[in-house]
């Protein structure tokens, strides 16, 4: 039994109105994938906050492509590899790691923590070469110098600043608890040539509850992070 149209066309009509409706559709997604601002992620170690801010970005939380990821470890020292082969797999992308660090650039100056020269230089090309908008430090362990600082860059911190400057990763937590804070915090700021100096842009305090060790608060507070910076982030890019 013939199932009657929605509108007194004929057929033929309705078909090049249904056509034409879907090349609408796809031609808003293309313009709406072109317009999306291109992002760089800078990590070392597992990559779980790239995923999660990964799959934000596939869900539409944050509008941005994820143009290139760049580790400072090679890939059998760090998760990150593997972490995002298998969401390009999983979600049909193309994202990039390269291995960028002291090892692949390793002329002089650079130490322990700090970026040589050439090491900044060679990641800054390449955020120009893929028309990178903004950069994102998510448990990037280098202390960013040279032309790389000329680049908007933004650094996800486990603490509340300036109490908190110079730490990372669970010290934070262990600081926090060692002077009786009644806080802790998911911190995001702007990244400037002096550790953790960077104007803030957003801050997620959570309560310092009883019986916090360092491992439940950081716990905690790597939740939010993983909640709220694809959130901060996207907030930034439309404002900037």
């Amino acid at each position: 039994m013939a199932v009657p149209l929605p509108f007194a066309y004929p057929l033929a009509n309705s078909s090049k109105i249904f056509l034409c409706l879907q090349f609408r559709r796809v031609a808003v997604q293309f313009i709406d994938m072109a317009e999306k601002p291109r992002v760089a992620i800078l990590a070392s170690g597992s990559g779980s906050t790239a995923e999660a801010f990964i799959e934000a970005a596939v869900e539409g939380i944050v509008e941005a492509d994820i143009a290139v990821v760049v580790c400072n470890n090679p890939p059998e020292k760090a998760g990150v590899y593997e972490r995002i082969k298998r969401l390009n797999v999983l979600h049909r992308l193309d994202i990039e790691v390269q291995h960028i660090s002291g090892r692949t650039h390793p002329q002089y100056p650079g130490g322990p923590g700090e970026q040589t020269i050439q090491e900044a230089n060679a990641i800054s090309t390449l955020l120009g070469s893929r028309d990178v908008k903004l950069g994102l430090l998510m448990g990037y362990m280098k202390r960013v110098r040279g032309s790389l600082l000329s680049w908007p860059l933004l650094n996800t911190h486990p603490g509340i600043l300036p109490q908190t400057q110079g730490l990372y990763g669970i010290h934070v937590q262990e600081h926090v608890l060692h002077l009786g804070m009644r806080e802790t915090a998911h911190t995001v700021h702007e990244v400037i040539a002096d550790y953790d100096k960077g104007t803030i842009v957003a801050e997620h305090r959570l309560p310092v509850l009883r019986g916090d060790t360092p491992q439940r608060l950081f716990e905690r507070v790597q939740r939010v992070e993983k909640a709220m910076f694809p959130i901060d982030v996207d907030a930034y890019l439309k404002s900037h």
